[in-house]
């Protein structure tokens, strides 16, 4: 879809409702309010300059003269005149959400956008200018903190959320159109009348929404994993995150949670998580860890084990990793162990872990030896699969998860696979029906191979494409930023199947029909495409004969008969398997 097709497609959506933008002094609402109306070709309107060009005074002079409760009543009537005029870009003050009155009087005729920001990023913006009156006196950051504290919770209702960060306006304004087309497809999607979904909507169903998801989450996708008394269902949707206080008290009862998360994740969404907790009366404390697979450590596990006691949780309370995969597979470790098991809900914030990680109850942490070798099956009580936080993914990351989204067609889903190859950068676009097809396809295929093997004993293995030479290569890196999970993954994928095809047992040009598509997704798909050094033949057999699916001494091998048809098997002669390592290292001599 280009840009003037989503433009059109928000337009009709609205109908003569009016984008309103909320958010704390310096969060970018006038400034980035006005890039958006350019690009909608809609009027742009500040509602703190129609306040002084009604009352004839600046916004200081009105606090000074009259106080901030006559200042907020003026607010609220010109807001509500304001939404009378038709579709347009609305930029209002920091407080205008917080009067019940003006939140209602928004819902009815606008479609609202809370710009969240950073502490530190509010604070070098609202520095620039002497014209905040909250922040004239006292000391401003601490000002700030208590604005944010109270705030917060309140701008979590707004239709959707877009993190204000330091990047160039116009790529906030992108996601904002991208974002908003995935909410109006979604909004016609459930329509009951096929005709409503191509008319202006001059109810309010965009708000509508919003409700719904107050009480139950915008989960446009539900999948379902069937381990009898121990089932769970994945939601797939937006507007998770800050709905999750209500969707774990509906399905798990009113207990303590206490979320465990990175730096990274807590920067720019463990305000809105907490907020949704707090709002339930569910909420323990937050726990922030270091980012990055070296967490997935005992030296992390002990003092995490320890703090969550710390918390006060208790056997029927409920542990919250909200992370990508380190961080689900490490604290679902800690909820198995704490109190001999306690229940946890997965929050998964990378696309790896929406996929793949999240679902099936591997939990785990790596040690010198090799990766996941500790760990238990503790399968988790609900999962959350929130597509907006995807948003503010590092790339490289998006582009690593999408390894585990493509080893579900190669494995066993060959028309899945075709797909991608048309699709995948609707998926990397965060531009809604595609990423969100994808997640739920992967969902799916690993809920039904859980089901029926959730211990590991059989077909569960497939879902190990790539990952007998991927882990090995990850141990081989030291588990650093040389090689994340995802790009091991991928390089292992295209092993396997040029193995596979050396071996004769799958079609020739499978193997290359596989690598160009992963190249063309950004991903490495040679072992020499990991930076910092060549890897050696023999460590790599080393390293491989530490894999958890080792048996009787014998290595086990995802290999492949077709696109779509993977297979387990233990006769692949290592010797052969060497001598290709040190075929595809590039001449690396054995034992060199």
């Amino acid at each position: 879809m280009t840009e003037t097709e989503s433009v059109d497609a928000i337009k009709a959506c609205l109908g003569q409702r009016s984008i309103v933008l909320v958010g704390l002094m310096g969060c970018g609402k006038s400034s980035i309010g006005k890039r958006l109306a350019a690009r909608m070709g809609l009027p742009f309107l500040d509602a703190d300059e129609e306040i002084e060009r009604a009352a004839a005074k600046s916004i200081n002079e009105i606090f000074t003269d009259h106080g901030e409760a006559h200042f907020r009543e003026g607010e609220r009537k010109v807001i509500s005149r304001l939404l009378a005029n038709g579709p347009q870009v609305l930029a209002t003050g920091g407080g205008a959400y917080m009067h019940p009155e003006t939140r209602q009087k928004i819902r009815e005729g606008g479609f609202c956008i809370w710009l969240r920001a950073e502490l530190p990023v509010l604070m070098r913006r609202v520095g620039k200018r002497d014209t905040r009156p909250l922040l004239r006196s006292g000391n401003p950051e601490a000002t700030m903190r208590k604005l944010m504290e109270a705030r917060y919770p309140v701008y979590a209702e707004a239709d959707l959320t877009i993190e204000s960060r330091d990047e160039p306006h116009e790529v906030i304004v992108s996601e904002i159109i991208n974002r908003t087309v995935q909410r109006c497809a979604q909004v016609t999607s459930h329509s009951p009348n096929p005709k409503d979904a191509v008319a202006p909507m001059t109810a309010a169903p965009l708000s509508e929404t919003a409700t719904e998801a107050t009480a139950t989450g915008t989960a446009s996708r539900t999948v379902g994993v069937d381990l009898a008394n121990r089932s769970y269902d994945v939601l797939i949707g937006t507007g998770l995150v800050r709905n999750a206080g209500a969707l774990i008290k509906q399905r798990l009862g009113p207990v303590k949670c206490g979320i465990v998360t990175d730096e990274n994740v807590a920067r720019h969404h463990l305000a809105v998580l907490e907020a949704s907790l707090k709002a339930e009366g569910m909420f323990a404390g937050s726990i922030i860890l270091p980012p990055g697979e070296a967490t997935k450590s005992f030296r992390e596990l002990g003092p995490l084990c320890e703090k969550l006691l710390e918390l006060g949780l208790e056997r029927g309370d409920i542990v919250v990793p909200f992370g990508g995969g380190v961080i689900g597979d490490l604290a679902g470790f800690a909820a198995g162990i704490l109190r001999r098991g306690v229940r946890f809900v997965q929050i998964p914030t990378s696309l790896l872990a929406q996929v793949d990680s999240s679902v099936g109850g591997k939990t785990g942490i790596n040690t010198p030896q090799g990766k996941n070798l500790i760990g238990v099956f503790h399968q988790p009580n609900l999962v959350l699969a929130d597509t907006d936080v995807l948003a503010t993914l590092p790339e490289r990351e998006v582009r690593a998860g999408y390894a585990e989204v493509a080893k579900y067609g190669l494995l066993g889903d060959a028309d899945f696979f075709s797909w991608l190859e048309q699709n995948f950068r609707g998926v990397f676009g965060n531009s809604g029906p595609d990423l969100t097809h994808a997640i739920e396809t992967s969902v799916k295929a690993k809920a039904a191979i859980v089901a029926r093997d959730e211990h590991e004993t059989g077909d569960r293995a497939l879902l190990n494409l790539g990952h007998t030479f991927g882990h090995a290569l990850e141990a081989w890196t030291g588990f650093s930023s040389r090689l994340l999970h995802g790009e091991g993954v991928s390089i292992g994928m295209c092993l396997a199947f040029r193995l596979s095809e050396e071996l004769g047992l799958c079609p020739k040009g499978t193997a290359g029909r596989v690598t160009r598509h992963l190249k063309a997704a950004g991903l490495p798909v040679h072992i020499n495409d990991i930076q910092g050094g060549k890897a050696n033949a023999d460590e790599l057999m080393r390293l491989m004969a530490q894999d958890k699916k080792v048996s009787k001494g014998r290595l086990t091998f995802i290999m492949a008969r077709d696109i779509g048809q993977a297979f387990i098997t233990r006769d692949i002669d290592p010797e052969a398997v060497r001598a290709f390592l040190a075929r595809e290292i590039g001449g690396c001599e054995i034992g060199g």
